[in-house]
């Protein structure tokens, strides 16, 4: 399917006409990253402001790097002054009133003077990119439109040397630098002639815009399989710049570009990658009194979410819940607002384009201290990066596309845009039904109107492509109530997260069959049984469930005693056995099983888990075992559930519904459970399957072996 982009016709002319300079001709610019260690949008904005020749001059000689970085030191030492290309972020300490500028790149700080922090106060709140002199205050200030200097010849082996001279440090501490300049390297936009442009396109041209600012290649993309639903998809990731305090999770296989977006389109989109996140530098360092990450950045990206170390600080986690929230926290005796969008980015392992079989639930890669429900329900999106195509060099590269500075711009101002009554008549057209839990509501809310204001900014609404992006939306914050109802079936209950009158796409089951699976569902052999087990997390008191399968098999003519073996992370199955040898032995005869039963040569395996055998695999193992010794497979798609007494009483579980909920997952769908389990919390949980399942409730394991064997 070819774009609507760069085709070479009128979209392209119309584009061009609208956008003037901000449009980019990828075909004929240089695809440098004038260094490879600066954005996108810098790059951009440099290249678009002096050319390649010069940009890559200026790059080479004021951005500091390894290489150059004890140059530029040993210039602003033996010359007073040293023209700077960095990011700039200025803190204030309120005893002293002394403000602090640090320059990231050049790693040092300095005293700011305060007629820049007048004329640019967005140093403040987060800092920004640009030029920045550092001098004396006798050097002569230079003005915003003078070009830069490229800086003195120096001998890059001698320059450890040169700063290590006692006349050079002497200088340095009798006459401290101050930034007496800065000019900031950030397109200006005006949003409202970006907003009048989208009359002259159709909503697909306008996609197509919008992708291709975002860095990629509409045509590419649409040429992919289910390459439609990847555009809307796509569009999920402008999220968080579009609007305030969201909230969303995306898991996919590594190169498909999760974190390429947000970090290359806008500088107030901070990365924290692994390590350890402190109340500190995300929220409040109350020793300094300096903000944190959460109120000087518009987005931060939590990449490789499962390495950030928020178990190991608990006070962290509190905080973050609270923010997720409500935007706000509190931090010693003050409390704090922010609207910084938090996004958490993780790898996760595929089969084909669907999530490994071997997770209970996609949550399961986060690391353990984001793993409670009351945090992951604050998600208000989960994006399925499964559905992305790897990146290539050809989906970089669209022909056409507005500049990466003048969209990140123009992105953020779209926060502030007026949309209040507009999305009220879409509110009122598609209303949510009644049964949305307010967490539900909030997050439809914000996707949703995030969405709207990307493609529909004028407020001309096309129906067809309206119920796309609601549904899309629904569908976001669906894949995270299924999530949950994974973890704690008894706490949320299944309902679809949609706008009335619009379907939602769902993920459906957690898991896929796995070949065990489909052979227990369709073709069971003789001693093999499913049952389910539960691991609870001791720190979140979380409850995971999990199937496990026995495979009991009789050796021919071995005089061996009985044999148990498990996989790592079953547990009990050696007590399991006890119970279930006790009891057969001493009830064989009552069972009409005199004449079969043998232990002499009987193997156990269990594989499954991880979690915990004992009162809940007792019953699936005497049906096992007695399926062995009779020759009969069991029943097809049969999962048993329940402890045994030594008398043979069945024993419920008391995570019975989480346990159910595991078995069906993996595609049981007759049950044997316990008498006197709760059958109206399963109709209740389980309400669009529960006619479709067959329950078998049984007292004890006479009952179940005889409807097993006998009926």
């Amino acid at each position: 399917m070819e774009s609507m982009l760069g085709s070479g016709g009128s979209v392209e002319d119309k584009a061009r006409r609208l956008f003037g300079q901000v449009m980019r001709d990828r075909r004929t610019s240089p695809h440098a990253r004038l260094g490879g260690q600066l954005p996108d949008f810098l790059s951009e904005y440099l290249l678009g402001l002096y050319g390649m020749a010069d940009a890559s001059r200026i790059v080479e000689a004021h951005f500091p790097t390894t290489r150059n970085r004890q140059i530029l030191k040993y210039k602003l030492v033996n010359d007073g002054a040293v023209d700077l290309l960095d990011y700039l972020e200025v803190s204030i300490d309120i005893e002293s009133g002394e403000t602090t500028g640090n320059l990231v790149a050049f790693q040092h700080a300095f005293t700011v003077q305060a007629s820049i922090l007048n004329e640019f106060p967005d140093l403040l709140s987060g800092g920004l990119w640009g030029r920045v002199r550092v001098s004396r205050l006798s050097q002569a200030v230079l003005t915003p439109g003078e070009a830069l200097a490229v800086p003195i010849s120096i001998d890059e082996d001698e320059d450890e040397e040169m700063l290590s001279e006692d006349d050079g440090a002497a200088w340095f501490s009798q006459h401290r630098p101050i930034i007496t300049m800065f000019e900031p390297y950030q397109a200006s936009v005006d949003v409202e002639r970006f907003v009048k442009a989208r009359q002259h396109f159709s909503t697909e041209e306008w996609i197509d815009i919008l992708l291709a600012a975002a860095g990629y290649n509409p045509e590419w993309i649409r040429d992919r399989p289910d390459g439609k639903r990847l555009t809307r998809l796509y569009l999920l990731r402008l999220i968080p710049l579009v609007e305030r305090n969201v909230n969303l999770l995306e898991l996919g296989p590594k190169n498909t570009g999760k974190t390429h977006l947000l970090r290359n389109l806008s500088p107030y989109a901070f990365t924290v990658a692994g390590g350890g996140s402190t109340p500190a530098n995300l929220f409040v360092n109350l020793t300094t009194g300096r903000p944190g990450l959460i109120q000087s950045r518009r987005v931060i990206i939590f990449d490789e979410v499962s390495r950030v170390q928020f178990s190991h600080n608990p006070a962290t986690l509190s905080l973050l819940k609270d923010y997720m929230e409500s935007g706000q926290f509190s931090r010693g005796r003050a409390s704090y607002g922010a609207d910084t969008s938090l996004v958490f980015l993780g790898n996760l392992e595929v089969e084909g384009r669907h999530p490994s079989a071997r997770y209970r639930h996609l949550f399961e890669v986060l690391p353990r201290g984001l793993q409670e429900t009351a945090v992951l329900d604050r998600l208000h999106g989960f994006i399925p990066g499964w559905e992305f195509p790897k990146l290539t060099p050809e989906s970089l590269e669209p022909a056409q596309s507005l500049a990466s500075d003048y969209f990140g711009e123009v992105l953020l101002a779209l926060r502030d845009w007026p949309y209040d009554d507009v999305w009220e008549g879409i509110q009122k057209r598609w209303p949510l039904p009644s049964n949305l839990t307010r967490r539900d509501v909030t997050a439809l809310d914000r996707l949703g109107r995030a969405l709207f204001k990307l493609v529909f900014p004028d407020g001309v609404i096309d129906t067809t492509v309206a119920e796309d992006l609601l549904g899309m939306a629904a569908e976001s914050r669906q894949r995270v109530h299924e999530q949950l109802i994974k973890m704690e079936p008894g706490e949320f209950a299944p309902y679809p997260v949609a706008y009335q009158g619009i379907s939602v796409r769902s993920d459906g089951r957690t898991r896929i069959e796995t070949p065990i699976d489909r052979q227990l569902n369709q073709a069971p052999r003789p001693g093999e049984c499913t049952t389910v087990v539960a691991e609870v997390d001791p720190a979140s008191g979380t409850v995971s469930t999990e199937v496990a399968i026995v495979q009991v098999v009789m050796a021919e003519r071995s005089p061996h005693r009985p044999r148990v073996f498990s996989d790592d992370g079953l547990r009990g199955g050696e007590a399991v056995f006890r119970v279930a040898e006790f009891f057969l032995s001493s009830h064989g005869h009552r069972l009409g099983l005199d004449n079969a039963v043998r232990w002499e040569g009987l193997g156990v395996q269990w594989t499954g888990g991880p979690g915990d055998l004992k009162g809940r695999g007792e019953l699936g193992l005497v049906m096992a075992v007695v399926s062995t010794w009779l020759r009969k497979p069991l029943a097809s798609s049969l999962a048993v559930i329940g402890g045994l007494t030594l008398a043979g009483d069945v024993i419920a579980p008391a995570e019975i519904v989480a346990l159910v909920m595991a078995a069906l997952n993996r595609g049981r769908q007759t049950i044997v459970l316990p008498e006197g389990s709760p059958i109206e919390l399963l109709e209740e949980t389980f309400v669009e399957t529960f006619g479709k399942i067959h329950w078998v409730p049984v007292s004890n394991a006479s009952q179940a072996l005889r409807w097993a064997f006998v009926h």
